[in-house]
């Protein structure tokens, strides 16, 4: 299994990642599901840090499709590795809520990065604990 961390700019007008968020968990939800791809979005003000996992193959061609989005710019790999299991078990994308704080968010991250390797958590945790 392929695990990707990378980081981008977002393109929208306005300059805030999140919002092209619900399009972009629409489709999301849809596609990653059938391709079995699980992970984690986190959008702070023009970024986005994404980690994505699944079958090789799934994981190259949303790679390939992410690099052609024009939602995005200036994809970083962070890291590019292959894993035993996933780190993300189930979830189809996890994001912060419309409705939910900051602070919130920050909370449930925290806990959710409590199963995943250190090597991944830590470019969650760097942005929650700034």
């Amino acid at each position: 299994m392929r695990q990707i961390i990378y980081t981008s700019i977002t393109t929208a007008e306005s300059g805030r990642a999140s919002d092209d968020l619900p399009a972009i968990l629409r489709i999301a939800s849809a596609r990653n599901g059938l391709d079995g791809i699980t992970g984690l979005l986190y959008t702070e003000q023009d970024g986005y840090l994404q980690t994505i996992e699944g079958p090789e193959e799934s994981v190259a061609d949303l790679l390939a499709s992410l690099r052609s989005d024009p939602r995005h710019r200036d994809i970083k790999i962070l890291l590019d590795r292959t894993v035993e299991e996933r780190e993300f078990g189930d979830w189809m994308m996890v994001h912060r809520e419309r409705r939910e704080t900051v602070d919130d968010f920050d909370r449930r991250l925290r806990r959710l990065l409590m199963g995943v390797s250190p090597e991944t958590a830590e470019y969650f945790r760097a942005l929650v604990d700034a």
